[in-house]
């Protein structure tokens, strides 16, 4: 018997292991499918541009089907959590900001012993995943 995995087993597994910043790109691509009507398909022409290399880029490739080997995944480094999804060709766009307040959540610090940075990493996680939508980020359509 094959048992489905979830959405965020499905990124967990893609990404090897879990963290604060995959969690950050589960939320931001389930908020992008929610504002767009993504349709997540291989045949969805759905480019992502990122403005900071992170592990969430993991996330989109998963759950949005953007991709750096089809182009449809690109990074414009500005070290800022701030990412746009638009349909090729089409004006259509949204662009999704992280609030301060959940970057801060993001690093656990190395000081920690073990057991202390997988509790951090944990609340870390929750926070991110459970923080209200307009305390977590802005979004802006065009």
């Amino acid at each position: 018997m094959c048992i489905e995995k979830t959405p965020w087993e499905q990124v967990i597994d893609f990404h090897g292991h879990t963290c604060p910043q995959i969690s950050l790109g589960y939320r931001i691509a389930q908020i992008a499918m929610r504002e767009l009507g993504i349709k997540p398909t291989p045949s969805t022409e759905l480019i992502v541009t990122a403005q900071t290399h992170s592990c969430a880029l993991d996330a989109f490739q998963v759950l949005n089907h953007a991709t750096y080997g089809r182009g449809t995944l690109t990074v414009d480094e500005k070290k800022l959590h701030k990412y746009r999804f638009e349909y090729s060709g089409t004006p259509v766009r949204v662009e999704i900001s992280i609030q301060p307040d959940i970057i801060e959540h993001l690093v656990i610090p190395e000081h920690l012993s073990t057991r202390e940075k997988q509790n951090a990493t944990l609340e870390a996680i929750q926070f991110i995943l459970g923080t209200d939508e307009s305390m977590f980020c802005t979004i802006r359509k065009d």
